[in-house]
């Protein structure tokens, strides 16, 4: 706008009397901005119907309570897509989903010994029948605390119940990794004074030593099929991340580096492990290629975030994205970044770190001064799911 019009504005306005409306002229009218609305998202409609059955009606009130949980769907009387129904005798269930063209999309019996982890399975179901993501219900989360005075691993549910205790080592126990079908957990632990990885089986209660070379191990994570750790080991000399079988017990080098690895983590098709790595110069986020059976040679390059501090890579389920924890300020804050390349958004700040993925992808888990919190990604709602259980550190969502 040129000083000529601004100064015709200015005289117009001075004109005009203080109780009438000024008509400005065509070429100063700008467009009217409406209010920005809050997200809304389709949701499917459902209807929870009858549940019939001695305990039918406490297994009606906690399916609505798991779905509602969930965040997945709007239930509703009004022109639903889907209908529940089912019955429920001394806990056992048996539910059904049914189409609102008649057509039975799911109708399946569950008999564990509690009528809350029956429903707990038909609501993960009847998710992944409507929507074709996993639900939540059945997942796990592993977490570190020190509310004992030294770190142990914690399990618990997805909104903080059914805490264990699965760890209770004398010298401490960090870096959990679930196996992705929930049986096993992989750790660290300072059993002789020297951090070891073990895998402990959570349905038999043994535990075995990962490898048996001299040296260190730490920082392990399942690979996507269950039968391999990626994890640090030191017994070369410097440490170097290593990708191990479970079944042989052979371990190979997918690294080469002179700093300090950690962290690594999976993508999804088995074929990539991303680490972070201080060479010096800050931690850094690298990707090594993981190599097919009878083939040495790994790839190994620098995946550029635009941060300087990057650690506690995780990749998402679908490989679209990573979380990890960087710097802004004084403080460390989660940060998803598209992959290989793409938008950065910053998740949550003052303080927040060692994100992890939900299995369908929807949420984050972290810890933010000593409290574990679950992010929806979609809405940026949060909860709390565990305060005051000591300092809470590195959770990790079973995938």
């Amino acid at each position: 706008m040129t000083f000529s019009r601004l100064l015709f504005l200015s005289l117009l306005l001075m004109m005009q009397p203080m109780a009438e409306a000024v008509t400005l002229p065509s070429w100063l009218k700008l467009p009217r901005l409406s209010k920005k609305e809050p997200l809304k998202l389709p949701q499917t409609k459902v209807l929870v119907g009858d549940f019939t059955g001695g305990t039918g009606e406490s297994a009606k009130k906690a399916l609505v309570d798991e779905l509602t949980s969930s965040r997945e769907f709007l239930l509703t009387a009004e022109s639903p897509e889907f209908t529940l129904s089912g019955s429920s005798i001394g806990g056992r269930v048996t539910g059904k989903l049914t189409r609102a063209d008649g057509k039975v999309v799911l109708e399946r019996t569950y008999a564990a010994p509690g009528l809350d982890e029956n429903l707990r399975g038909f609501s993960d179901d009847v998710i992944y029948a409507i929507t074709g993501r996993p639900g939540l219900a059945t997942s796990r989360l592993v977490f570190v605390s020190d509310r004992t005075g030294t770190k142990q691993i914690y399990m618990c549910d997805t909104r903080g119940r059914e805490i264990q205790q699965i760890t209770h080592h004398t010298y401490g126990a960090v870096s959990p990794s679930l196996s992705p079908d929930g049986t096993a957990v992989a750790y660290t632990a300072y059993r002789s004074g020297f951090p070891t990885v073990l895998v402990l089986d959570l349905g038999l209660g043994w535990e075995r030593t990962v490898t048996d070379t001299p040296g260190t191990s730490f920082g392990a994570a399942f690979s996507p099929e269950g039968q391999r750790l990626a994890l640090v080991m030191s017994f070369l000399g410097n440490p170097e991340i290593f990708v191990t079988d479970l079944n042989t017990n052979t371990a190979g080098c997918i690294s080469d580096t002179v700093g300090a690895p950690s962290s690594p983590s999976w993508h999804p098709d088995g074929k990539q492990v991303i680490f972070s790595d201080d060479r010096g110069r800050g931690p850094r986020l690298f990707i090594a290629e993981v190599p097919e059976k009878g083939k040495n040679e790994a790839r190994l390059y620098v995946w550029h975030t635009g941060y300087r501090f990057c650690t506690d890579p995780e990749f998402s389920p679908d490989g679209s994205s990573v979380a990890f924890t960087t710097q802004i300020g004084d403080e460390t804050a989660v940060v998803v970044k598209e992959y290989p390349r793409g938008t950065v958004r910053v998740i949550q700040a003052e303080g927040a770190q060692h994100p992890s993925w939900s299995p369908n992808g929807r949420y984050l888990c972290y810890s933010q001064h000593g409290t574990l919190y679950v992010h929806d990604l979609r809405t940026s709602h949060r909860r709390a799911v565990l305060t005051q259980y000591g300092t809470i550190s590195e959770p990790r969502w079973m995938r």
